[in-house]
């Protein structure tokens, strides 16, 4: 963490677990999109939050975090194409990647 990421932590309180979970919340991707749509950005928002772990940045990786597992355990199989798209084991192995990041 840089002198002035810390000054600028130092001044204010970490934000409340619910706090970060209402910003996971606030998205503008399309809930209409096709399924690959959904499978990039909850890669992309994994390694957002692989990056903001890297800069020291807890609270941005939680939000990117949680995120991408809301698509891959929320999104994903609700879509029309989860089942035609993905074969049982691809199903298995990017719900358990997602489990994975928050164990991590």
């Amino acid at each position: 963490m840089s002198p002035n990421q810390h000054s600028q932590y130092a001044q204010r309180r970490p934000a409340l677990i619910s706090e970060l979970a209402v910003r996971a919340q606030q998205t503008d991707w399309d809930e209409n999109g096709p399924f690959k749509y959904f499978l990039r950005l909850a890669e992309s928002y994994r390694k957002d939050a692989k990056e903001a772990v890297a800069r020291g940045d807890l609270e941005e990786a939680f939000v990117a975090f949680a995120r991408s597992a809301s698509i891959v355990l929320e999104k994903l199989p609700a879509h029309r194409d989860y089942h035609t798209s993905l074969t049982n084991t691809q199903r298995h192995n990017l719900t358990l990647k997602s489990l994975i990041i928050w164990v991590i």
